[in-house]
């Protein structure tokens, strides 16, 4: 049986039975207990029958122990001595085989089926987290979630299509010998939110006691009928100028190269009268090239967050007191590329004190359905994200590619909670902003600049 799992290709987790790592429940039996066609004898030594000379040239090029096949060279008396080798030698492979099966062979057939945290035997402590991007745990989940659930429920006891990312990565760091995946850890606790300091009132977020997307992951409570996030501040007469634009990242960037320059070149051109104070950024994998094409990598700090998502605040006018991400939504599995956060930072006004809370948001697909949260959950989970982390007093604004438009439920959510300040036009009207604040100074689209999203500009006067 070992030499047979020698011998054999592993194949990926990502294509592979989770429960015993073969590729489909058939090829289990292309690795018997016993290896077929070998008698075992009372004293271990194993015998092998070689039926052919066809099957025994189909073991030269196998077997580890193999011999040259060059037959045509050799007499008859030669091939039986060929023949005679290869089959001594095959015996003498299965012979040690045997001998480490019976040390190692019951503990790796448990370790294949039971379920254990990673790397036990090494001693690692397999630490609780979500897979993110570019590793190879979020590959194969994201091959059993998209793929391998439809193709081959039955490997996945337990899931179903609807379950969610989290639930399918914990299933492979339980069930799959192959896989890298850690355990995952529920997305509110792993976040990077911090307390708030003893002392601090937050909004806060009052509830009725109807949950939504109840049972899943990202199931949260309404807030209170009536309740909203309002306020604009206490520094009369201070402008902020704010931007949300969806960078297509992908093709813009990746298959043309930036084109030019012509996301920053619109960036650059929309600041010459008035520079931005906010830059919130979705599609976006690398947030200096953007503001060195804008002219603009010595005015901004920037910040890199999950889900491709970035932020960028003129750092000659505020100051950043804290800031962090959380997810609050999930893509649907017919267009599932994993879950959805909202990324914000606390920022100060270095003149008047007055601090901003800023958060940005690439909302679920598919577009217009709130993913597999729904969009009412989207939205609350959000505003808890802000009421359970913004100061009393902080002036708010969300912005960002939704993916849904005015009149989804994501939308609606929201806007009995938060001033809709502007909404672009792009796949129906999916980007936009919103704010505690409802003195809005002006809007303007400022075009795609070689995205397939237009860019925003907002002026808000606190």
């Amino acid at each position: 049986a070992q030499a047979l799992k020698v011998s054999a290709p592993t194949p990926s987790p990502r294509h592979a039975h989770p429960m015993n790592g073969t590729t489909d429940p058939a090829m289990a039996a292309l690795v018997p207990d016993t290896p077929t066609g070998t008698t075992t004898p009372s004293g271990g030594e194993e015998r092998v029958h070689i039926e052919s000379s066809q099957a025994a040239h189909a073991e030269v090029k196998e077997a580890p122990c193999a011999a040259s096949n060059s037959f045509g060279r050799l007499s008859r008396r030669g091939l039986v001595m060929v023949f005679g080798a290869v089959a001594l030698g095959i015996a003498c492979c299965w012979a040690l085989a045997a001998i480490t099966a019976g040390v190692e062979g019951s503990a790796e057939e448990d370790a294949s089926i039971s379920a254990s945290p990673l790397r036990r035997a090494s001693g690692e402590v397999a630490t609780c987290r979500l897979a993110q991007p570019g590793e190879a745990c979020h590959e194969d989940v994201t091959w059993a979630k998209q793929s391998g659930i439809y193709e081959h429920s039955e490997w996945y006891p337990g899931l179903t299509s609807s379950s969610s990312f989290l639930d399918f990565q914990n299933f492979l760091s339980q069930h799959n010998d192959q896989s890298t995946c850690p355990a995952a850890c529920d997305p509110d606790a792993q976040t990077d939110q911090p307390a708030a300091p003893s002392g601090v009132e937050v909004l806060g977020y009052p509830t009725e006691g109807r949950v939504v997307a109840q049972g899943k992951w990202c199931g949260v409570n309404e807030p209170q009928h009536g309740w909203s996030i309002n306020g604009c501040g206490q520094s009369h007469g201070l402008q902020i100028k704010i931007l949300t634009y969806n960078l297509f990242w992908w093709n813009l960037f990746g298959r043309r190269k930036g084109a030019g320059g012509s996301a920053g070149k619109l960036i650059k051109s929309a600041s010459a009268q008035q520079p931005f104070d906010f830059m919130g950024f979705q599609e976006c994998e690398n947030i200096n090239w953007v503001l060195g094409d804008a002219g603009l990598a010595n005015d901004f700090e920037a910040t890199s967050g999950p889900h491709a998502m970035c932020m960028a605040f003129r750092k000659s006018a505020w100051t950043k007191l804290t800031g962090g991400d959380h997810n609050v939504g999930e893509d649907r599995w017919d267009q599932w590329y994993g879950t959805r956060a909202g990324m914000w930072a606390r920022l100060k006004h270095q003149q008047t004190g007055q601090v901003v809370f800023f958060i940005n948001h690439h909302g679920p697909l598919p577009v217009d359905t709130g993913g597999m949260c729904g969009g009412e959950a989207t939205a609350f989970n959000l505003l808890k994200l802000i009421a359970t982390t913004a100061h009393a007093g902080d002036v708010v604004v969300l912005v960002g590619d939704f993916n849904a438009g005015p009149e989804t439920e994501t939308l609606k959510s929201l806007r009995t909670r938060l001033h809709p300040v502007y909404t672009g036009t792009s796949f129906g009207g999916v980007d936009h902003v919103l704010s505690s604040c409802t003195t809005v100074i002006s809007n303007r689209n400022l075009g795609s600049g070689g995205s397939d999203h237009d860019a925003l500009e907002t002026v808000i006067q606190l």
